[in-house]
């Protein structure tokens, strides 16, 4: 009998089992991947670490505005302060378990990143980058100290033992496999990888946009969860960014450059030439919108020369920017004089598109496009990780439809829901919250994982 198995040896799973062994529990972690540190997105994500733009060692009561603000009050009260209360504290212990994390300048959203801070290079994981350190490091510590990391189990099913425990059924080396375990924790990320869910909850073509993001997140903690009684919130939402539809063939256009800004400012229009009317005021809302159209990959950000000169070349993240990187990375950019050359350029009516640029011009919000040359650019929304999840308490515990804690059940990370949401898609942190609920989730299941 196991004391806790861990579904998913990510970020969120790695510091949990951890912390477990600091407080006396020796884990087991079931990892999908079949390579030391895992296949999981941290290790070629970014690196920053935010508690909604905001950095961790802000005063609580002000990151905790900041999040119920940036969610427009959907997110949990608890969850919310139980993040904003622990972020800090749980940077801390990532340090002092060796792993490098240091201010990345004075923009509050950039202010710490785990070190060295590179870009990353397309969907590849680089040794050198600070979050595949990062990722190691936990690897080795956890190890080092006699835990256990099956790597290659891919974690199907959970069934409730007869002595009140929970059985755990995963697939390794074509043969399935069981782990008794007194606590498991679901930490294996969101189901951004599984065409099914993303169907079924976001919206029946959303498997069409980019996935940014490794491919190992399919929602197998999500759905073993459920199948026991837990239930779920925010499972509609997505995190994520508006990108050159040329990465859906070329991964150096992965994950940058973003071009939220210039489909934003400029007008978006389909296949047709008929504009698209975004209500949304930042990347991470339209990509919610177009995941839910009928053709994500149909759109084209049409924007001018003024246009291309400044949103083309900002980028507040330090990361590759359209103008010039979008061209020179590969990128399809259609670029003309006029507005009917560049509908002829694009297979288009130059009615329609001319319609829907002086549509655009009309409202006055908008930027408008009257410095030529005029460029059009396919675009997708891309997504780089699902907001929604099994719902949990501070703790961690996972909760059932009458939110109480089903005994034995934790998750943590991109497998739960309610921390991010609301109206605008609010997006509070992707590694501050797995490092923050996993550090919390093994304080918790230590009281319940010791016989």
């Amino acid at each position: 009998m196991d004391a806790c198995v861990i579904v998913g040896g990510g970020l969120a799973g790695m510091v949990a089992a951890r912390r477990l062994q600091q407080l006396g529990v020796r884990p087991v972690v079931l990892e999908r991947g079949e390579i030391e540190g895992g296949a999981n997105s941290a290790r070629i994500s970014g690196g920053l670490l935010h508690v909604a733009m905001l950095a961790m060692d802000e005063k609580p009561d002000d990151l905790y505005a900041r999040v119920i603000e940036e969610t427009s009050g959907e997110i949990d009260p608890a969850l919310a302060r139980a993040y904003v209360d622990n972020a800090w504290r749980a940077t801390e212990w990532l340090m002092a378990e060796g792993v490098e994390v240091k201010p990345k300048s004075q923009v509050p959203c950039q202010r710490f990143a785990l070190y060295p801070h590179e870009l990353a290079a397309a969907r590849r994981i680089i040794a050198t980058r600070g979050p595949n350190r990062a990722m190691m490091t936990l690897y080795r510590a956890v190890r080092g100290q006699g835990g256990e990391v099956v790597l290659g189990a891919g974690a199907e099913a959970l069934r409730p033992a007869a002595d009140g425990h929970w059985v755990v059924t995963y697939r390794m080396g074509g043969r399935s496999h069981e782990r008794a375990a007194r606590t498991v924790l679901a930490a294996d990320g969101g189901f951004q990888a599984s065409p099914e869910l993303l169907a079924r909850y976001v919206g029946p073509n959303a498997p069409l946009c980019l996935q940014r993001a490794m491919p190992s997140s399919t929602g197998a903690g999500l759905r073993m969860l459920m199948a026991v009684g837990a239930t779920a919130v925010g499972l509609g939402r997505v995190y994520g960014h508006m990108v050159s539809a040329s990465a859906l063939a070329n991964d150096s256009l992965w994950p940058y450059p973003s071009v939220d800004r210039l489909c934003l400012q400029g007008v978006l229009v389909d296949r047709g030439g008929d504009r698209f009317a975004t209500r949304a005021t930042d990347g991470v809302r339209l990509v919610n919108e177009l995941a839910r159209t009928e053709d994500p990959r149909g759109y084209f950000a049409i924007f001018d020369e003024h246009l291309w000169a400044t949103a083309g070349k900002d980028n507040p993240y330090g990361t590759p920017v359209p103008n010039p990187d979008l061209a020179e990375r590969g990128g399809t950019l259609i670029r003309a004089n006029s507005l009917p050359e560049l509908a002829e350029a694009m297979g288009i009516e130059a009615g329609r598109l001319q319609q829907a640029v002086a549509a655009h011009n009309a409202e006055p919000s908008r930027f408008a496009l009257d410095t030529p040359p005029f460029y059009a650019m396919p675009v997708v929304p891309g997504i780089t990780f699902t907001m929604g999840g099994v719902k949990i308490g501070p703790g961690c515990e996972v909760l059932d439809e009458a939110d109480r804690p089903i005994p034995g059940l934790f998750a943590a990370g991109s497998a739960t829901g309610g921390l991010h949401g609301g109206p605008r898609g609010g997006y509070v942190g992707g590694l501050a919250a797995a490092l923050t609920f996993g550090l919390l989730a093994a304080e918790a299941i230590a009281a319940h994982a010791r016989p």
